[in-house]
């Protein structure tokens, strides 16, 4: 079983700012809910933790293996948010486009150097192949971001059909499960 943990709550979040890359700490609501997820999947052995490397990700994954101290945890440059080019530090919703629509970030990316979605879900698929093809019957947990979220849960549920991640919800601090 893949248990999928996005980061607890940064000040970005809060305010609604455009991250992706940027290196920022979880704030005092995410630690909490970072320690609230902890308690939540404390039951559970896992086997392997895989994480992003960025700050928040890290913080949030210590206090879930607060708990399992000697799980080997693997820090993945495929597991870190998407880039959003010069949109870092904008507020979302200042630039007007489906974000996560295939198509509809080409012009974005383009103009603001954005990532592609699709170059997101090939980093992330084969990061998903490895792992796969790796730890067969394993529990392993899974801490990074909203958008590798997105792209995992397409990448184990299947493409939208309207290829818009936007419908894919992934909260902070929000434990998703992938059972394949």
């Amino acid at each position: 079983m893949i248990y999928f943990v996005r980061h607890g709550q940064t000040d970005d979040n809060l305010n609604k700012i455009y991250t992706g890359q940027k290196d920022i700490p979880l704030n005092k609501t995410g630690i909490e809910q970072a320690k609230q997820v902890a308690e939540q999947l404390s039951d559970i052995k896992f086997d392997v933790c895989f994480c992003s490397p960025l700050t928040r990700a890290k913080q949030t994954c210590k206090e879930i293996l607060a708990f399992q101290p000697r799980t080997k945890v693997f820090y993945d440059d495929r597991l870190k948010e998407r880039d959003y080019g010069e949109l870092v530090n904008l507020p979302m919703g200042s630039i007007k486009f489906n974000r996560w629509k295939i198509g509809e970030d080409e012009p974005l990316a383009d103009r603001w150097k954005v990532e592609k979605i699709m170059s997101v879900y090939k980093r992330v698929a084969e990061f998903y192949d490895e792992i796969l093809s790796n730890y067969k019957n394993k529990n392993i947990l899974i801490v990074a971001h909203s958008g590798i979220g997105r792209v995992g849960s397409a990448y184990f549920n299947g493409m939208p059909a309207d290829q818009d991640f936007s419908s894919i919800e992934v909260p902070n601090a929000n434990v998703v499960m992938f059972d394949k």
